[in-house]
């Protein structure tokens, strides 16, 4: 049986392989690299792979550790962030293969919400090690500011989509984008409540990989 610490470093591994995707999904919508698409896809059927493979580990932790119990819930968020960021990739190839074209705004939209959740991502990295209530507030509002930026874009997208500005065709890769940028904050969310129950508000020494 893994020790606890080797199972955080294992959780850990897993949010830096979202970290990565996220950025590389923003070098692939800025350069249209299909490249930086592959290994965001691999990178993605990895956390896929891993996220039942690590949940039995971490019940054969808990039993072990009953502290552990607070990451059981953390591999199924990764998977369903894994999930999102597949989409958007799919999303994103669709635009490469198609070439469709986004208005200036949309790209500017979509590029600052990807690099706003690559940061929530590194937050919740430090939340895994760390555990930390301070962090978890920040990941907490950050998130919201996500989704609430998200549903003003999408609201400001469809505007733009009347009047004219944008391609018809490229409409619902915005909005699918706009969704799965959404549901990637929300997992995110998730993973700091659990690693931190509000009850619970003793200062965590940060693990040490």
């Amino acid at each position: 049986m893994e020790s606890s610490k080797a199972l955080i470093s294992k959780l850990h591994d897993m949010n830096q392989s979202t970290e990565r995707c996220m950025y590389l999904l923003q070098n692939a919508f800025i350069y249209h690299s299909s490249k930086s698409l592959d290994e965001c896809d691999a990178r993605t059927k990895e956390i896929g792979q891993n996220e039942k493979v690590m949940t039995e580990e971490l019940l054969k932790g808990v039993k072990a550790d009953p502290h552990m119990d607070v990451y059981l819930a953390v591999p199924g968020h990764f998977g369903r962030i894994g999930g999102s960021i597949e989409v958007i990739s799919r999303c994103m190839r669709t635009k490469i293969k198609e070439g469709l074209l986004f208005s200036d705004r949309a790209v500017s939209e979509i590029s600052f919400l990807l690099k706003r959740t690559e940061e929530v991502l590194q937050n919740i990295g430090d939340m895994i090690l760390a555990r930390n209530t301070i962090i978890r507030e920040y990941v907490k509002e950050s998130a919201t500011e996500i989704s609430r930026s998200a549903n003003e874009f999408a609201t400001m997208h469809e505007d733009r989509l009347i009047s004219g500005v944008c391609m018809p065709k490229g409409s619902p890769l915005f909005l699918e984008i706009m969704d799965a940028i959404k549901g990637i904050a929300w997992h995110a969310k998730e993973i700091a409540v659990k690693l931190t129950p509000t009850g619970d508000i003793r200062p965590k020494k940060p693990l040490v990989l």
